[in-house]
C-alpha cells in the first residue's frame, strides 16, 4: 500500500468518526431548538436501542392507545408540582427508582409527549430530568420534547398501541449538580443584588399585579419581570410558537444571563423553562417552591403587596351555607 492509499484510508476513517460524533444522540440533544422534535424524528427513534418514549397522560388514556413502545409516566409525577410544595428529601430517590423501573438509565435518550392541551403538565418532566443531569456535560442521558402531542402523532398518520410496554428494570442515578433548581436563599441573593440573574414571573398579569391573590399575599417579587406562560404557545393549537416569535417575546432577556422562572407551584414555570431552553438559553432554573410558598412567607419582600381577605371569604362561605340549609 503506497502513501497515497494510506492518506485516502486515513481521510475515510476520519470522516466516518466525525459523522458518528455529529449524529451522537448525546450531542444532538444538548440544547437549543433540537430539544423540540417532530414526527419524523420521533418515528425514527421508536424501538431503537437506548431510546425511550414517555407518555405523560392518564393511565386510561394510555390504555386506549399510545405511541408504540411508549412507557407510561406514573401519575404521581405529573401532579407532583401542583400538590406538593414541601419538596421532600425522599423525592429524588423515589424518582430515581421510578425511572429505573421504567427502563430508563443514565445513558437513555428520552422523548416526552402528552396530550397537547395540557401545557401546564407536559414540561414538568423535561425540567425534572434536566435537574437530574440530562442534557448536560455531567451525564450521557438526554431528554427531548415532542411538541405535537398524541393528537399530532395521529394527525400525521402515526399508529397507536393498546398493549402496555414491557421494560427491563435498570438503574438511574441522578446527578443534581446541573443547578436547574433554585431555593429561596439564592432567590434572595438575586433580589438583593448580591447575585446576577433575571427572575421571570410567568403568572398572569392579575397575579403579578396583586389583584388575583393565591397565597397569603398577592403581588410579585422585587426585580421580577412578568412574561405570562400563555404567551409561549398558540392558544388554539397549544403548539409552541415558532422560535422567531419566541425570540421576540424574550428579546429583553440576554441569552447569556442566568434566568429563574417561577409561577404558583412550578408547572407553568416548567413550560416557560422549556421555551427558554429551546431558544438556546443555557443557564435556566426554576424556583420550584413558587408563589404559594413565597407569597405566604411574611419575611420575604413583595411589590404591589395585597392581602388575602379571609373575612370576605368566610362571610361568603357562611352565606352559601345558610342558603343551602334553606333549600
Amino acid at each position: 500500500m503506497n502513501i497515497k492509499h494510506v492518506k485516502y484510508l486515513f481521510k475515510t476513517i476520519l470522516a466516518g468518526l466525525l459523522l458518528c460524533c455529529c449524529y451522537s444522540p448525546a450531542l444532538f440533544a444538548a440544547s437549543g431548538s433540537e430539544l423540540i422534535v417532530d414526527h419524523v424524528f420521533l418515528k425514527d427513534k421508536i424501538s431503537k436501542p437506548g431510546w425511550v418514549c414517555m407518555d405523560m397522560r392518564f393511565p386510561d388514556e394510555y390504555a386506549e392507545g399510545h405511541i408504540p413502545g411508549a412507557v407510561l409516566m406514573p401519575g404521581w409525577i405529573s401532579t407532583l408540582y401542583a400538590e406538593d410544595t414541601k419538596r421532600s428529601e425522599t423525592l429524588l430517590p423515589r424518582l430515581e427508582k421510578e425511572l429505573g423501573t421504567m427502563g430508563i438509565s443514565n445513558e437513555s435518550h428520552i422523548i416526552l409527549y402528552g396530550a397537547v392541551g395540557r401545557t401546564t403538565w407536559n414540561a414538568v418532566m423535561f425540567w425534572a430530568l434536566e435537574t437530574m443531569g440530562c442534557n448536560s456535560s455531567l451525564a450521557k442521558c438526554t431528554v427531548q420534547f415532542y411538541d405535537s402531542g398524541i393528537e399530532g402523532w395521529q394527525t400525521e398518520g402515526g399508529s397507536l398501541d393498546t398493549t402496555a410496554t414491557k421494560t427491563m428494570a435498570t438503574t438511574f442515578k441522578a446527578i443534581p449538580e446541573a443547578k436547574r433548581g433554585v431555593k429561596t436563599d439564592e432567590l434572595m441573593q438575586v433580589i438583593e443584588g448580591k447575585k446576577k440573574a433575571i427572575i421571570i414571573d410567568v403568572r398572569t398579569a392579575g397575579e403579578y399585579q396583586g389583584t388575583d391573590i393565591r397565597a397569603l399575599r398577592g403581588g410579585h417579587m422585587p426585580t421580577a419581570v412578568n412574561i405570562d406562560f400563555f404567551k409561549n404557545f398558540n392558544a388554539t393549537s397549544f403548539r409552541m410558537l415558532p422560535l422567531a416569535d419566541l425570540k421576540l417575546l424574550y428579546k429583553d432577556i440576554p441569552a447569556e444571563s442566568r434566568v429563574i422562572t417561577h409561577c404558583q407551584t412550578g408547572q407553568r414555570a416548567a413550560y416557560s423553562y422549556l421555551a427558554l431552553r429551546a431558544l438556546g438559553y443555557e443557564d435556566v432554573a426554576i424556583y420550584h417552591d413558587g408563589w404559594r410558598v413565597y407569597g405566604s412567607n411574611l419575611n420575604l419582600p413583595v411589590e404591589n403587596e395585597t392581602w388575602y381577605d379571609f373575612y370576605k371569604i368566610n362571610t361568603t362561605m357562611k352565606a352559601v351555607k345558610e342558603l343551602k340549609e334553606k333549600m
